[in-house]
């Protein structure tokens, strides 16, 4: 009776125990305020959402909801308008025509069409005095060769061109020359290009006044003096682009987005020590200008096909908010609460180290559904499961006992694998031996397992890298050929290079008796890279290589060991670029001053990677590509570990794909991420529930 008795009065205590420990293991995932929301549990706090510095993860993914691109990838991964809303290209050609009554006779000729055989198309024509300058729709090849060669010769000027160019400004070296220049009666015109360059139009007897230059500037040869004389020509040409900027874009604080957030952004990433460093991905650029709110000139030096691609990788960052910071801890405060004009703006951060996001009604294209997005702590396994139940948490970030846990119970969620990003690599310095030979890295290369070195994690897959390029590029579809698993061959052609392993002997030597030995330099905060860099080690050590491990922070990789270009072999990674443009990563000039950090030198690739600037057809293109890709594969610069995704996990069955279709109706579609990947689509997810009610008929 007694013990009945004490059950009877322990029943309601052990009930609101119970209560009480369930109440507190939900109550981090599941309070009230977020049964509107999208709720994504995370493991570690968000970061700064700087969309200029390199982000994985739930970060980048956040940080792509905010900041709006300026152009867009559709789903065949074509380059499309956004930000950026048209583009136009103009080929403005000065002409010196031999009198006004020339000028005035060509431009006659020119806007009546005789002089525009040959498919040109004159857009603008002006005439002051004797210069005539017309502008030419497009950015082809030969378009100004093409215009002249239609000209009556009696109508053009006869003017010997020279070309002053100097590292720096030249206007004010140039004009203290003039002051003192004896000859200069015989510069008849005169037009400076950009800030370093000034053509001269010299008549008379001009070896006098070439003379008088050269000396001049030989005796200031800390200004790097180039004189080129061009010969006989009457004319000078330059690229004019045009960008027109969406007029319905503003900020999340309601301020209008236009020119001056570009050219604020523009200045900001190509100017020396940027985070981001883009000068050598502007380097067609000679001047951008505003020309009114929502419209800017670019003065080009060149006319490459990818000069899309470059834009694309412009970030936009609010002019109205950062010209008034004073101090670098004013743009980190902007980065933790940021302002954007993406699909969602920024609520707050949380206590425990999430974010929380709202969309945007003020979108320029229609907003997502989903309203509210919230990324909170994932807190302990059974609030994870209990918030799951409840249907008030959606995508989670999984730890082991998760991972273990759906292992056991089917069915709860699924995982999303997004497309491979991250292309993991060891670096060889070329420039040291024994690795300036390409059957040392060839055997190294071969003396490896990959298989062994790569491992899936519980929130990233890897696999073997397949092409220097994001997946499904419509300008690269043949896979990379690089060398197979072969430990025989490689030990073979080590022999071959000299290094010769003795009986009972650990390493191998050189015919001097020199040990094969190297250093591994890896990023210490990169689990990763370290466990590739102990497996890596392991196995080379199989084959007769002695590798020291170097593990050292991210700040003394960069400033000790890539900048100095002080290092045996280091292990890095680098985004798959969605680009072509591969001319800074492995032509010889970006040895030093660009990202060929390897110091190769191939004129095949040099040739290749120049012309894939250039092509017009996709077919030639896809041959360059396919020669580029060739070329790395059998020279070998680097060790191509693999490549690597995120897995998302989601509860199933309960999040879909909604976006506007082309007629402005909604498409609902299977969650994914298609061929653009997790930034195409991830602002478009919506809980199921929400797109039952929105697509409820409205009742009249």
């Amino acid at each position: 009776m007694f013990l009945l008795r004490a059950i009877l009065y322990a029943f309601p205590i052990a009930v609101v125990g119970v209560g009480i420990w369930l109440f507190n293991r939900v109550s981090d995932l599941s309070l009230s305020d977020d049964r509107s929301a999208m709720v994504s549990a995370i493991r570690e706090p968000v970061g700064y959402l700087d969309p200029a510095i390199p982000q994985k993860g739930i970060t980048r993914e956040i940080t792509d909801l905010i900041f709006e691109p300026t152009l867009t990838r559709d789903d065949e991964l074509i380059l499309r308008p956004n930000l950026i809303d048209s583009w136009s290209f103009q080929t403005v050609v000065v002409i010196r025509c031999a009198s006004e009554e020339a000028a005035g006779e060509t431009e006659a000729m020119i806007r009546s069409g005789e002089f525009l055989s040959g498919g040109l198309n004159a857009e603008a024509v002006d005439r002051n005095e004797t210069v005539l300058t017309v502008g030419l729709e497009g950015f082809q090849g030969g378009l100004t060769k093409k215009l002249i060669g239609n000209i009556d010769p009696v109508l053009l000027g006869d003017y010997l061109l020279v070309k002053l160019s100097l590292r720096d400004s030249v206007a004010v070296s140039f004009e203290t020359f003039l002051k003192a220049s004896v000859e200069k009666t015989q510069i008849k015109m005169l037009e400076y290009e950009g800030d370093s360059t000034v053509n001269l139009f010299l008549k008379g007897d001009t070896d006098l006044f070439l003379r008088e230059l050269e000396l001049y500037y030989e005796s200031n040869r800390s200004l790097d003096p180039e004189i080129e004389v061009v010969g006989t020509q009457c004319y000078t040409s330059f690229h004019v682009m045009e960008l027109k900027l969406r007029t319905d874009v503003r900020w999340h604080d309601g301020v209008r987005f236009g020119a001056d957030d570009i050219l604020f952004s523009y200045n900001q990433f190509t100017a020396p020590g940027s985070s981001l460093p883009l000068a050598n991905s502007f380097w067609f650029v000679e001047d951008l200008t505003r020309v009114d709110e929502f419209t800017l000139k670019v003065h080009c030096n060149d006319e490459p096909t990818t000069m899309l691609e470059s834009w694309e990788k412009l970030p936009v960052l609010p002019a109205h908010l950062f010209s008034k910071m004073k101090k670098p801890a004013e743009a980190l405060q902007f980065f933790a609460n940021p302002v954007g004009n993406g699909p969602y703006r920024f609520v707050k951060r949380r206590r425990d180290g999430g974010v929380e996001l709202e969309v945007n009604e003020n979108y320029f294209r229609e907003p997502p559904l989903e309203k509210r997005l919230v990324y909170k702590e994932a807190g302990s396994l059974e609030s994870v499961l209990l918030a799951i139940r409840s249907n008030r948490l959606h995508v989670i970030v999984p730890d082991e006992r998760f991972v273990k846990w759906t292992e056991r119970n089917p069915g709860m969620v699924k995982t999303v694998p997004c497309l491979p990003r991250y292309q993991h690599f060891v670096a060889w310095n070329l420039d040291s031996g024994p690795f300036d030979r390409i059957s040392v890295r060839t055997a190294l290369a071969k003396g490896v397992d990959l298989k062994r070195v790569r491992r899936d994690s519980i929130d990233q897959f890897q696999q073997p890298s397949e092409s220097l390029f994001y997946p499904a590029v419509p300008y690269c579809d043949e896979k990379m050929m690089l060398p197979l698993y072969d430990p025989v061959a490689a030990g073979r052609m080590l022999d071959e290079a000299g290094f010769t392993l003795e009986d009972g002997a650990a390493v191998r030597r050189d015919a001097e008796g020199n040990p094969f030995s190297f250093k591994l330099t890896v990023n210490e905060g990169n689990s990763d890279h370290l466990y590739f860099a102990e497996e890596l080690a392991a196995q080379w050590s199989a084959l007769g290589v002695s590798v020291e491990l170097d593990p050292v922070s991210r700040e003394v990789m960069m400033r000790d060991r890539l900048s100095t270009r002080e290092f045996d072999a280091l292990i890095l990674n680098w985004e798959l670029p969605l680009e072509r443009d591969r001319y800074t990563t492995w032509h010889s000039s970006g040895i030093g001053s660009g990202s060929n950090i390897f110091g190769l030198r191939n004129q095949l690739v040099d040739e290749a990677v120049t012309k894939l600037r250039y092509e017009e057809e996709n077919i030639h293109v896809k041959r360059l590509t396919s020669r580029l890709q060739k070329e790395i594969a059998e020279l070998q610069p680097c060790l191509f570990i693999g490549d690597s995704g995120r897995l998302i996990t989601v509860r199933a069955d309960s999040l879909e794909v909604i976006r506007e279709g082309v007629g402005g109706e909604p498409i609902v579609q299977r969650l994914g991420v298609g061929k653009a990947g997790l930034e195409r689509s991830r602002a478009w997810w919506v809980r199921k529930s929400a797109v039952e009610e929105a697509l409820q008929p409205v009742e009249p």
